[in-house]
């Protein structure tokens, strides 16, 4: 905010005469100060506490502990990233998407309520659930039939991303670390070199691509050790209401 506002005061200052104020001098600088408002302010109109109401709208259930958590921080990354300047619909985003959200949900009870969550998640940002989930299986279904690395980087979308990173117009998330990890998998490109190679064809840096890569798969293992911990205790749950039925039934007989 301190950025847009640092903006709008220089725009104004530079229309500020050096000498006389006339009235259409005046007016210029009014109109040219309430467009670059106009400007700053559209683009936090939608706020986080917007993007949850509208999970909530569509999602009013409650989600199981091991889950609820992180799909609001998902949640919450993901109003950012889409909100931020530079935002622009990415298929390889969309296949580490969704490559993300599959991997973090296996396990949930109920396939049909795993289904309305994704779509509840996309909703609330403005996006194409039914479309995000085709891009991913259509780049996935490329990426399996292509000859390793070099045919993965024959997709025009790398060459595209190369472009949007020399102009300093593409907006870097993990979901295209995970996409382009996710890809290699598929193609069965398992030479460690094939991620620098694929990174470098999108213009995006390796550090940050590796940095993300091991942030998620800490986190699939925090994950995988929680639904543990839940299995456990409603394991245990179990067998003590069990035991509570077994008690009852055998007072219910002594009476």
């Amino acid at each position: 905010m301190a950025t847009m506002s640092s903006f709008t005061a220089t725009r104004v200052a530079a229309l500020r005469p050096t000498s006389t104020k006339t009235t259409t001098t005046t007016t210029t600088r009014a109109m040219t100060r309430k467009t670059v408002v106009v400007r700053a302010s559209s683009i936090y109109e939608v706020t986080v506490s917007d993007t949850k109401a509208k999970f909530l709208e569509k999602y009013p259930y409650p989600i199981p502990s091991v889950w609820s958590t992180i799909v609001s921080e998902l949640l919450v990354q993901a109003h950012f990233t889409k909100y931020n300047r530079k935002y622009e619909y990415n298929a390889l985003s969309s296949l580490g998407f969704v490559s993300v959200f599959d991997q973090l949900f296996e396990g949930f009870p109920d396939e049909a309520q795993k289904a309305k969550i994704f779509e509840a998640f996309l909703s609330a940002l403005g996006e194409d659930a039914a479309k995000t989930r085709a891009d991913a299986e259509k780049l996935g279904a490329f990426a399996a039939s292509a000859e390793g690395v070099d045919g993965l980087k024959a997709n025009p979308l790398f060459a595209t991303m190369a472009t949007q990173a020399a102009a300093d117009k593409l907006l870097y998330t993990k979901y295209i670390a995970i996409g382009m990890f996710r890809m290699l998998e598929l193609a069965k490109a398992t030479d460690p070199k094939a991620l620098e190679s694929l990174a470098g064809a999108g213009g995006v840096d390796l550090k940050k691509v590796n940095s993300d890569l091991a942030m998620y798969k800490g986190l699939l293992s925090k994950l995988a050790a929680a639904k543990e911990l839940q299995a456990e205790f409603l394991e245990r749950e179990k067998r003590k209401t069990a035991e509570r039925l077994a008690k009852k039934a055998e007072k219910a007989a002594s009476e």
